[in-house]
């Protein structure tokens, strides 16, 4: 009696399983998008906000509505209540969000185009997810892909983004789309991707104007990335640059035109004010937590211009260098703090009811990510810097390095901004689906070290003894 192996019939039973391990992947995560679709949708219609219209949400308002009525882009509220007077140009704010908004000022009644505005952040902050698992797999495993996804899509930060006025959701949406296409354009080579990549740079950055200077690290990492030849480096600098330039350019010249200066130093004054005060207190009194240069006599001559904040800072380190260097150093932990210093619990403006009250989903979920959120956080900051770690020490492919370094720059680039700055919470929000990435980078790369390490410990004495 012989025994056949009948190869032909095992070959399908691989053909099976990985369409099979495929389809369950796209299950999960079709899973995993639905209930941060669910969390979202339930967000804004069981949330009760206080004064919605208020601080910058107000302003954002103010000139989404003045583009639509008189065709200027103004702060001014009052050309909402009088529609008979024209308000004056002026450039506080940059245009991405407010032109976001004024797709939705068709409707009159301003508390139905705030719900139609937050229903649209809904669906834009779920395809921020599935974004998210797309630039996972480009790193991680399908697995840790997986997880960093549904951090994203649970994050009770990121869900109630999507109910304010304010710049965070679709700020974080472009941003992602931006890694994405860098990552596709080297991944392809194609000069439409670095193209799209230099847009959607723009865009973000017209946005919120603080990843603007991020330019200049890009600039950087390609000309110093070994994987990719100096002729070539500059070409993709150039298309990135030519791209990004001619769309951030017409928001400078139209300021030229309109107001004739290029842009208004304010908002950069008043980050740089309101971040120099240790521990965000005033002369170290408890009850100026938060907002400290309120009850600064010297306030308004400090932010009368960006030479007279520099020179308090300046001045401040030298009078009292070891305060001022901790209090700078321990920023990050502001940064990545889990409740807003200027709002309430995880929420940027007071609400008068949420779901966090009344569903034990929410409430579970609350409760989870806020114990884990400062063991991911320090997971990431290992990530950000485990990925600049020479090639040898761990085993990733060209595409792999290049994503993860590209995230961690990102990343690296946001935290030293907010400390030279003020690291509000608020600001590291968008940053949250890389912090749940480059937390499993950390996780990803010690474990495969680890079992490199106790294979090569069982496979040593059988070395030894071979060699013997």
């Amino acid at each position: 009696m012989r025994f056949c192996q009948n190869h032909r019939s095992m070959q399908p039973v691989d053909g099976i399983n990985k369409p099979k391990r495929r389809n369950m992947e796209y299950i999960i995560v079709a899973v995993i998008l639905l209930l941060g679709f669910y969390l979202r949708l339930a967000m804004v219609s069981g949330i009760q906000i206080d004064t919605p219209f208020r601080a910058d949400a107000r302003q954002y308002t103010a000139y989404a509505y003045n583009l639509s009525s008189h065709g200027v882009y103004s702060l001014d509220f009052n050309g909402l209540i009088d529609k008979r007077v024209a308000p004056s140009p002026d450039a506080l704010r940059t245009p991405g969000y407010p032109l976001f908004l004024s797709l939705f000022t068709g409707s009159k009644n301003l508390d139905q185009f705030a719900v139609n505005v937050f229903y649209f952040q809904a669906i834009l902050s779920t395809i921020t997810v599935a974004v998210v698992y797309v630039l996972g797999r480009a790193l991680l495993s399908v697995l840790g892909a997986m997880i960093a996804t549904a951090l994203t899509a649970i994050s009770p930060h990121l869900i109630n983004l999507n109910i304010y006025l304010l710049t965070e959701t679709l700020f974080t949406f472009v941003l992602v789309l931006t890694i994405g296409a860098l990552i596709l354009s080297r991944r392809y080579g194609n000069r439409y991707l670095w193209i799209a990549s230099g847009v959607l740079l723009a865009f973000a950055t017209l946005i919120k104007p603080t990843i603007q200077y991020y330019f200049l690290f890009f600039i950087g990492f390609v000309l110093l990335d070994r994987k990719i030849p100096k002729g070539k480096g500059v070409r993709i600098l150039l298309f990135i640059a030519a791209s990004f330039l001619g769309i951030f350019s017409i928001w400078l010249f139209r300021n030229l035109v309109s107001i004739g200066y290029l842009s208004d130093p304010a908002i950069t004054i008043n980050t740089l004010h309101h971040g120099m005060y240790p521990h965000f207190m005033y002369n170290g009194q408890a009850n100026t937590f938060g907002f400290p240069y309120r009850f600064d006599p010297h306030s308004q001559e400090i932010s009368s211009s960006l030479s007279s904040v520099l020179m308090t800072i300046a001045h401040r380190f030298y009078t009292q260098p070891l305060i001022h260097f901790t209090w700078y150093l321990s920023k990050p932990l502001y940064l990545f703090r889990w409740e807003m210093i200027q709002g309430v619990g995880t929420f940027i403006y007071p609400v008068i009811h949420s779901p966090y009250e009344s569903s034990w989903l929410f409430m579970l979920i609350n409760s989870l990510m806020r114990v884990i959120h400062p063991i991911v956080v320090a997971l990431s900051l290992l990530g950000m810097i485990l990925a600049w770690f020479p090639d040898r020490m761990f085993a990733m492919t060209v595409q792999q390095r290049f994503t993860g370094r590209l995230i961690s720059l990102i990343y690296f680039y946001f935290i030293i901004i907010h400390i030279a700055a003020a690291p509000f919470p608020r600001y590291s929000i968008p940053i949250r689906p890389l912090t749940y990435v480059l937390a499993w980078l950390s996780v990803s790369l010690a474990a495969t070290t680890m079992r490199n390490k106790m294979a090569w410990m069982r496979n040593a004495p059988l070395a030894i003894k071979e060699y013997r």
